[in-house]
């Protein structure tokens, strides 16, 4: 009898770690620059003229003009493929819906030398993917998620980052460095 009572709850422990997976290790505590690391070394003069050119207008124009090259540059950061990661930064919603949100862009705080700058470089931008949805207004968040290292396009912005949250928390304005 004992026998088949610990034979029966090694079994169910055994069927709940197969459904539920090995325990999860910690998500890795990320900020904007990790993402950034892998740019290659002959990117950094043109990329440091593009971020800091001084006319906004001509900075957009560049822009799109550059776009190949733009992404030839930032394409990620293929360490962090795969895991799961938690980084601060503010949601920017696809359509012009702010409640119930599934799908939004995670962004950097943007610099405040542009009045209207252009969008942060793709691989400051992670393509989100939250099934609870999401009530976005102007305050930063905290998303936790695994990341997919991967270039992509968006209607919205070129994207090297996507991620499947897992949750969704409020964060604070000094948690969200500035992209670059």
């Amino acid at each position: 009898m004992v026998r088949t009572t610990i034979r029966a709850l090694s079994t169910a422990v055994l069927v709940l770690f197969v459904q539920h997976g090995a325990p999860h290790a910690e998500p890795l505590q990320s900020s904007w620059k990790d993402l950034r690391k892998e740019r290659p070394a002959e990117c950094q003069a043109f990329l440091e003229q593009y971020l800091t050119h001084p006319d906004c207008a001509q900075q957009t124009m560049m822009a799109t003009l550059a776009a190949n090259r733009i992404s030839q540059c930032t394409l990620g950061d293929s360490s962090l493929d795969g895991k799961t990661i938690t980084i601060a930064g503010y949601a920017h919603p696809f359509e012009l819906a702010f409640n119930g949100v599934k799908e939004f862009l995670l962004i950097p705080r943007a610099p405040q030398d542009c009045r209207h700058p252009p969008p942060p470089l793709p691989d400051q931008i992670i393509s989100v993917e939250f099934p609870e949805g999401l009530d976005i207004n102007l305050d930063p968040v905290w998303v936790t998620g695994v990341l997919r290292v991967r270039t992509g396009e968006t209607h919205l912005a070129p994207v090297s980052y996507f991620l499947e949250a897992i949750s969704v928390a409020p964060a604070l304005i000094p948690d969200v460095p500035e992209s670059g």
